[in-house]
């Protein structure tokens, strides 16, 4: 069974922002960050509906790229709340 196979669980959007600050801080250079946003995005293809639009404060691009794998997988894993999406005023393109 692959990832893809699997249902995402899906989270309100300050839920997935507690998840994601809690993973990110495990990853170098994110030890001090206090905040992650996260932006809706449109779902194509089975990709994930939300994106991490921001950390605060912010991290050297170094460290954002080398925690785009924990990124990918918290994204396979979790989806945002569809219903969060429509209250936002529709689905935005990240």
């Amino acid at each position: 069974m692959t990832i893809e196979t699997l249902q995402r669980e899906v989270r309100s959007s300050r839920e997935l922002q507690d998840v994601c600050l809690r993973t990110l801080k495990q990853c170098p250079g994110f030890e001090r960050v206090d905040a992650v946003l996260i932006q809706p995005r449109e779902n194509v293809g089975g990709s994930a509906n939300w994106t991490v639009a921001a950390v605060r404060p912010r991290v050297d691009n170094r460290f954002l790229r080398g925690a785009r794998e924990t990124i990918g997988l918290l994204q396979q894993t979790y989806d945002l709340n569809p219903e969060e999406i429509r209250i936002r005023g529709g689905k935005r393109r990240a």
